[in-house]
């Protein structure tokens, strides 16, 4: 699985990855997306959220899987106090729930101290 980080004002604190299957943390919470049902060349914009108090659009953004059957996924990270754009596509098994996995702007001024919810709680960048 590939996925984007995309900064929004709320988002899971942090992901796990299973296989096809996304766990979302958020406010002592959890909730399982499973992902596996998205065939080859098929696409999705959103998911239906059960369990988090979270809109659905700041969990899993989108999610497609490629003609050689790679999954694609836009999951959201917690940023604020800053200029923030989507961080690179990696790999699931590369992506550290304790760090902040969005890119801070650094040629825009911040209106205050930029951080990004993480596993860990508020992260500064450095």
């Amino acid at each position: 699985m590939k996925i984007t980080v995309l900064p929004t004002g709320n988002a899971p604190s942090h992901y796990s990855f299973d296989g096809d299957i996304i766990t979302a943390y958020y406010d002592g919470l959890t909730e399982d997306f499973d992902l596996s049902v998205i065939q080859s060349g098929a696409e999705f914009t959103s998911v239906g959220v059960d369990t988090l108090k979270l809109p659905a659009r700041q969990v899993i953004r989108d999610a497609y899987r490629d003609e050689s059957g790679e999954l694609h996924v836009t999951i959201c990270q917690n940023a604020m106090s800053g200029d923030w754009e989507a961080g690179p596509e990696i790999d699931a098994a590369d992506y550290q729930p304790d760090k902040i996995n969005v890119v801070l702007r650094e040629d825009k001024p911040s209106t205050g101290k930029p951080w990004a919810m993480t596993s860990i709680g508020k992260v500064e960048p450095v």
